[in-house]
């Protein structure tokens, strides 16, 4: 009986930390351009910041820079899609739906109209 109570100990927290450290090493980032929404990148799930950033350059290309990492969680952007609007915004949070609302406030308190999600994702 104290061998099975010991194998399942063991499992336990095998599984434990199992769980913590695959929560604690998903990484994301956003990386925008300077016009703030014509380009954009987006990195989520990668085992550190670093390459969630790295990842988010390259897919944003030229004159980009990252504004966003996260270590746990989820993360959102948003643009206006108005004419002419260089409105964005972006958002963390512990649920995909409360990432999103963020960014689209944050795109509004910044002028955005027409505010909509563009990227989003949960590490």
């Amino acid at each position: 009986m104290l061998f099975k109570a010991n194998v399942f100990t063991a499992s336990f927290i095998f599984a434990l930390l199992s769980f913590s450290f695959g929560q604690a090493m998903a990484a994301g980032a956003l990386a925008i351009d300077t016009n703030q929404c014509s380009s954009w990148g987006w990195g989520v799930n990668y085992p550190n910041t670093a390459q969630a950033s790295q990842r988010a350059l390259n897919d944003c290309g030229g004159s980009c820079q990252v504004v966003l990492q996260f270590n746990s969680g989820c993360g959102a952007y948003a643009t206006d899609q108005a004419n002419s609007s260089t409105a964005y915004g972006w958002g963390t949070a512990s649920s995909g739906g409360a990432a999103q609302s963020r960014a689209i406030s944050e795109c509004q308190s910044r002028g955005g109209s027409s505010c909509m999600i563009r990227a989003w994702g949960c590490n």
